[in-house]
């Protein structure tokens, strides 16, 4: 029986290899290259054609550490020096074996035996000719985390010879999503340098990547999610991808494991995200969407439907989630918007761009015997106080106009003409 890194393989990779090193040697810095750490695998464990059960979880494990190495040279692997490949193409070339044998692996556990070469080596370079796109997300993510307060730990307190009141007199919210809306890092780096601290954003970034899992989990779902897509390569048109069986969900599995998120890996999520203590629980779904630059604390964005359609949350752009939220079924929350902790969105909900939703409160649509109801519908700009309920159960949408303010612990409903109706504040 032929192996899986025969010379056919080889000869095949190589081919592939060399325009795609072509692009990737300019994204490291010198600097970059020196940290980076490959943990290799030894090549008869990877060739064997067992696709007994799953993949080996101990490989895959070893090769997700090392696509972390890639988009962030340093942050996982501490190998001995004898381990370091000091040549981009040798860990390229590396990686490449390891992601080639677990995408066969997964289509041999499937019964995917015709082409199975072809497919996992296209399917393989596919996902490394993302690797540029990949390394400036988890960049992006990484920066996003610089919304948490404790970056400015005790440690860089007392480096900038700053109290806590100090501290507290100076706004880093608005340049940080000034410097995400135009993906311009150089904007906050200069923020920094005129406030006489530029020394601390690379301490701050080096904290986050050592230390916060939000990121490390968003990578995990990126590498997983891009294993479910299907369609020609951009920079690379002549890479063909299929959706590989089995072993996205493995990944998304493991980052389960690790830190407690439970991304689905066909949710579409955008990138400059803060997941805030993921390891307390963040879930989304199938048919979810994230969008880019939202601060997520643990949260669940689930479904209710069982039916094969939209049945999950969607998510806009720059979008605060607070602890313990609740959003289920196919739940639209407009860009800028916040929804605050302990609060349960469900059903047929459309919530406009920059609302504020109060902590404990509950909006959704109650269906009775047969009938549909209608929507929630709040327009842009609406505050709703805390403790606050809206329900309905018409079969007319509820509407509730722009930038309209609802007390807290009101209980508002459908007057059935379609108009809010505040039963009791």
């Amino acid at each position: 029986m032929t192996t899986l890194l025969d010379s056919s393989y080889e000869r095949r990779k190589q081919a592939l290899l060399g325009p795609l090193l072509g692009q990737l040697h300019a994204i490291y810095a010198p600097e970059e290259m020196a940290a980076l750490r490959i943990d290799p695998v030894d090549p008869a464990i990877l060739s064997q054609r067992s696709g007994r059960g799953f993949v080996n979880r101990d490989i895959l494990e070893t090769l997700l550490g090392n696509l972390l190495e890639c988009v962030a040279p340093g942050s996982h692997n501490a190998l001995d020096p004898h381990c370091q490949k000091h040549e981009l193409d040798a860990a390229i070339g590396e990686i490449a074996d390891q992601l080639y044998a677990m995408i066969a692996q997964s289509l041999l556990a499937a019964g995917e035996g015709n082409g199975l070469e072809e497919r996992a080596l296209l399917a393989t370079f596919a996902l490394l000719w993302e690797l540029p796109q990949l390394k400036g997300r988890a960049r992006w993510n990484r920066f996003a985390s610089l919304r948490d307060p404790a970056v400015w730990d005790a440690y860089l307190l007392h480096a900038c010879r700053l109290d806590s009141q100090q501290l507290a007199q100076i706004d880093f919210t608005t340049p940080l999503d000034e410097a995400i809306r135009r993906r311009d890092l150089d904007s906050y780096r200069r923020f920094m340098k005129e406030l006489g601290w530029e020394f601390a954003f690379g301490y701050q970034m080096q904290l986050v990547m050592s230390t916060y899992p939000g990121w490390r989990v968003l990578f995990y779902h990126d590498i997983a999610h891009a294993l479910t897509r299907t369609g020609t390569v951009e920079r690379n048109p002549s890479l063909e991808r299929l959706p590989v069986p089995l072993l996205p969900r493995a990944i998304a599995e493991l980052g389960g494991r690790y830190y407690q998120a439970d991304l689905h890996p066909e949710t579409r999520i955008g990138d400059a995200n803060f997941l805030d203590h993921p390891h307390r629980g963040i879930t989304t779904g199938q048919t979810g969407v994230v969008g880019s630059g939202c601060h997520l604390l643990p949260c669940t964005m689930g479904g209710l439907s069982e039916k094969v359609q939209q049945r999950h949350p969607l998510i806009g752009d720059y979008v605060s989630i607070g602890t313990d939220a609740g959003l289920f079924g196919p739940v639209r929350i407009g860009e800028h918007s916040v929804v605050g902790a302990n609060t349960e969105i469900y059903g047929l909900v459309e919530v406009g761009a920059g609302c504020r939703i109060g902590s404990a409160t509950v909006i959704g649509t109650i269906k009775s015997g047969e009938r549909r109801p209608g929507r929630v519908c709040l327009g842009e700009g609406v505050r709703v106080g805390a403790g606050t309920i809206i329900e309905n159960s018409s079969e007319l949408d509820l509407v509730i106009p722009d930038r309209a303010e609802i007390p807290a612990r009101s209980y508002v409903i459908n007057d059935g003409f379609g108009t809010p109706r505040l039963v009791r504040e």
